[in-house]
């Protein structure tokens, strides 16, 4: 049996190959990962779940031509074979005058994403996460009597990139995140009630939080009324405005704006929400849950501000979307692991907190709908900014909830939803993906009920 080479010794062999065969343009990517997931079922563990991962990736462009390939066959002969099928490849690709790679140096930024040790915490340990955030969701509501799914996961990993061209970098990071979906019944109906979080640190989960959380959302869903058709104001607290978020990310996405496939294509410069908005995407946020120092490209990782003021300031790029669109690569390269290639994404997205006093706007209300549930999301139409989104939510009048409301649709334009906001608190909270928003307020959405 061949010797287990070393992280640093694989990036090194691959490298060499490379150079051995002329490759002036090459990449080596790394992913090392183990992770590990503990589901329970009526108090007690029903399933454990351990993964690892280990391999390379590698990137080669002769004469404007990409060949990619990877392996998890990591002795020396398997990665030499990994280059020799990428430079393979290049020769039967097309030409882009838009394919680069990373050429300047990595800092040594430490931006406090890794706890050792995460992944080797006993199964009990893991377990009584777990159990914790049922306990807690029964304690909260005696409706809640059942759940349909929880579980506590974990995991680390190590990436390193490094290219024929002198960059090389590499980090570690940690994650662990709980999730539960609570069940709450009462004279014949049956609600669902979702919460997740996660974090870099053990300490920073809150089984307590995730369970009263998810029992106070199926609870409040409990006896629904019908909603007559009508226009009203719309709260989203942060989660749900997260729920927006995530869908207006890829308008951001270079990628998308080249392709025409967003509603924010040729307006840097131009107003597309109220003031009151400022969207940021921070890729160095501390102990942030999608930080890290450099990109899938090697590419080194920026705070990018995308809509300042409602104002529209630019887009996340890879190298190539860069190039087109004549401007510098954000680090905004993502990818999934060692064999899949670098696509335009998010890092740390966050709708930055407001100033207003968003609980004394909703009590100024005559008239509100607080929305706690949003579905079918992915339908909208990402040019026009059309949407019909299925709903659920608590009818408010004055601030207070007067009923829970469900069987509804909300219809719009995204962009006259972002010029419509006239109230961002500054209850700042990230989610497990790490996305981020506080309370928002929109004077008026088109409600679709009974």
């Amino acid at each position: 049996m061949s010797e287990r080479l070393t992280n640093e010794a694989i990036v090194d062999t691959a490298l060499q190959a490379l150079r051995d065969m002329a490759m002036p343009l090459g990449e080596v990517f790394l992913r090392e990962a183990q992770s590990g997931s503990v589901e329970i079922k009526d108090g007690a563990i029903e399933s454990v779940i351990a993964r690892g991962e280990r391999g390379v990736g590698i990137r080669v462009i002769d004469e404007q031509r990409l060949g990619f390939a990877y392996t998890s066959d990591l002795s020396a002969d398997g990665i030499r074979g990994c280059a020799d099928t990428a430079r393979r490849m290049s020769a039967v690709t097309e030409r882009d005058i838009d394919l680069v790679l990373a050429t300047r140096p990595l800092d040594d930024a430490d931006l406090d994403i890794y706890q050792a040790g995460i992944v080797d915490r006993a199964l009990g340990e893991r377990g009584a996460v777990a159990l914790a955030v049922e306990e807690a969701a029964r304690a909260t509501d005696a409706r809640v009597t059942q759940f349909r799914k929880t579980t506590y996961s974990d995991s680390e990993s190590t990436t390193m990139i490094a290219t024929t061209g002198g960059v090389r970098g590499s980090f570690r990071e940690s994650y662990c995140g709980a999730m539960t979906s609570a069940v709450a019944t009462e004279n014949g109906d049956r609600q669902i009630g979702y919460h997740g979080e996660a974090g870099r640190r053990f300490a920073e989960l809150e089984p307590r939080r995730i369970g009263e959380r998810a029992a106070r959302r199926a609870a409040e869903k409990l006896g629904a009324k019908p909603l007559a058709t009508q226009k009203l104001p719309v709260v989203l607290d942060p989660w749900m405005a997260m729920d927006l978020l995530r869908a207006i990310g890829p308008l951001f996405s270079a990628d998308n704006v080249l392709k025409g496939r967003s509603l924010f294509a040729n307006k840097v410069g131009q107003r597309v929400a109220n003031e009151r908005i400022t969207v940021i995407d921070d890729a160095r946020r501390p102990r942030g849950l999608r930080s890290a120092p450099f990109d899938g490209e090697g590419v080194a990782t920026t705070t990018r501000v995308l809509i300042e003021g409602g104002t529209l300031r630019g887009y996340l790029t890879s190298l190539k979307t860069a190039r087109k669109l004549g401007l510098d690569a954000t680090g905004n390269a993502r990818r999934g692991g060692y064999g899949s290639p670098a696509r335009v994404g998010t890092s740390n997205l966050f709708i930055d907190a407001g100033v207003d006093d968003t609980d004394a706007a909703v009590r100024g209300l005559d008239r509100a709908l607080a929305v706690t549930s949003l579905l079918n999301l992915h339908t909208i139409d990402p040019v026009s900014g059309e949407f019909s989104l299925g709903a659920t939510g608590n009818y408010l009048e004055r601030g207070e909830r007067i009923h829970p409301v469900q069987g509804i649709t909300i219809a719009g334009n995204l962009t006259d939803l972002l010029n419509a906001v006239v109230g961002v608190g500054s209850d700042l909270v990230f989610g497990p993906g790490g996305l981020g928003s506080p309370t928002i307020v929109i004077s008026e959405l088109s409600i679709g009920g009974a």
